[in-house]
Order: structure tokens, then sequence, then C-alpha cells
């Protein structure tokens, strides 16, 4: 997914504000060896083996909300979680200052004046890495992307192809056939989810969390659990089959709810770096 050009221990059922998986360390050499892991990477979150990495440039913060996102969404899929470190993939997080080409696994993608515009991709087996955003992940100023957050949809992307599809050999059939009806009744007309089945995916998965835009030149007006049931009852089913009975949707880190608690304790927002597109 790359949006501004126009292209993505214990488990819990509702995630609380911390958990011991969310403890950030120093990359281990078994790790970085396991997983080959470029020397850019510096912090670790490791969760049931699935690695969320970053620079040293990242604040922490950001690293354990990824990893609060990532347990909140697959908290009645430990299975899928193992097995997306099984395929070797790993979540890196962008720092405000960094840009995709900085990820060592996309620092080969071309144009990079293209693919620099992307705050957050999904992974593949060529490229195992899912990305996201510092500045998404805190709602630092500036931050492109303020209405949706980009981890779920790109995490979305990586569940599908380097979990389910192993796990599932006829899920992707499955999908694709339902991403066909549904265009084929006239849904999606005019929005990236109905660009690709892929897309079509990640898009209900934004939605079935509560955390996608709506009403703009790539989007119509579904953008939470319940009016995606009401649309397109055929994709929330497929989001209810691979999260389960999951009562969780995302909540921002700045709203009132969650400043201060949890994993968030001891961030000054006040600090946060603002986010500017690299000239």
């Amino acid at each position: 997914m790359q949006r501004a050009i126009v292209l993505c221990a214990g488990l819990f059922l509702t995630a609380p504000n911390h958990s011991p998986g969310q403890d950030v360390e120093k990359i281990s050499p078994g790790l970085r060896r396991e997983f080959k892991l470029a020397g850019f990477y510096q912090q670790v979150v490791l969760l049931e083996g699935f690695p969320i990495v970053a620079s040293g440039k990242v604040s922490p913060y950001a690293l354990r909300e990824a990893a609060w996102i990532v347990q909140s969404m697959l908290g009645k899929r430990p299975d899928l979680l193992r097995q997306l470190g099984k395929s070797k993939a790993r979540l890196a997080v962008m720092g405000v200052s960094e840009v995709t080409l900085d990820v060592p696994e996309h620092s080969d993608l071309r144009p990079p004046e293209r693919w620099n515009r992307s705050r957050g991709l999904g992974a593949t087996w060529h490229r195992p890495a899912v990305s996201c955003a510092e500045e998404n992940m805190l709602c630092c100023p500036g931050d492109p992307y303020p209405t949706e957050n980009i981890l779920v949809h790109e995490l979305a992307h990586a569940v599908h192809l380097m979990a389910i599809n192993v796990l599932d050999k006829t899920f992707d059939r499955r999908l694709k056939a339902a991403y066909r009806g549904s265009l084929a009744e006239g849904r999606w007309k005019g929005t990236y989810a109905a660009g690709h089945y892929h897309e079509y995916w990640a898009e209900a998965v934004q939605c079935w969390f509560n955390t996608n835009r709506e009403n703009d030149r790539i989007h119509n007006h579904v953008n939470t659990r319940e009016e995606l049931k009401k649309y397109d009852p055929e994709a929330a089913r497929f989001c209810e089959e691979v999260f389960g009975d999951n009562d969780w949707v995302y909540v921002r880190p700045d709203d009132a709810s969650r400043v201060g608690k949890g994993h968030l304790r001891g961030l000054d927002r006040s600090k946060l770096p603002k986010f500017e597109w690299r000239e």
C-alpha cells in the first residue's frame, strides 16, 4: 500500500494497555542471524517469535504501540502470529525522519521518489518486512494519515500472504471469489478497495477495526465494523473468520482514554517530533 500516491506471551480479546510482551530490547545476535536483520535495526519487541524492529532513532513508545496493535488484532489468533514469525516476517517501524528506502528490506525499490512517499508497506516473501511509521503510531504533529492507522492495513496484508495462506490453502481462492462477487454487485465502486482483492481485504480489515478513512476520492462512507457488516456482509464474515470473536477496535494514543496509560505512561506528547516530508 502506498497511500500518498494512491497505491498498505499473553494475548487478549480486548488488549490491555500494557503487556509483558511489549518490552523493548536490544536485538540479540541469535535473532539477528535467524531473521537476517541488518545492522540498521537496533531495537526489538518480540511477540510469539514475530519481531517488531526499528533503528535507534525511533521512540520505544512507538514500538510498544505497534506491539499493542499487533497483539490486539491477533488476540484470538496466536497461531497466525506464530506463523508470521515462522515465515520470517518482521515489522519495521520507520522513524519520523526516516523514509521507506531506509528500511533495508525496501531499499531497492525504484523509483525512490515514489516509494519514499509511502509511510507503510505490506510484507511479501521477497521483501518480508511490514512497515509503519512512528508519527502514525504516536499521532505526532504532521502525521499525513491522522484519520487512519496504517499498520492495521499493512499487517492485514502480511497476515493474508505470510500466515493465512500457509495455514489455510482455501482462503486466497475464497477471498478472490468474494471480491469479484462484491464488485459484480456494484460495491466499492471508485474506491481503493476495488483495485485488487488484496486491497479489498486490507481495507475491510481497517473498517473491521474502526480505523479507515471515509468519503474522499478513494473511499466511500464505510469505515467502521458495523458499516462493513451492513454494506458488505461477506467481507465482514472473512474478518470474523480470521480475527475471531474480537471486540477490540483501534483508539488513537492521543485520545483522552489512553493518554498516559499503560505502555504510554511517561510519554510527553508535548515533545513529540513533527513529521515533514523529506525533500
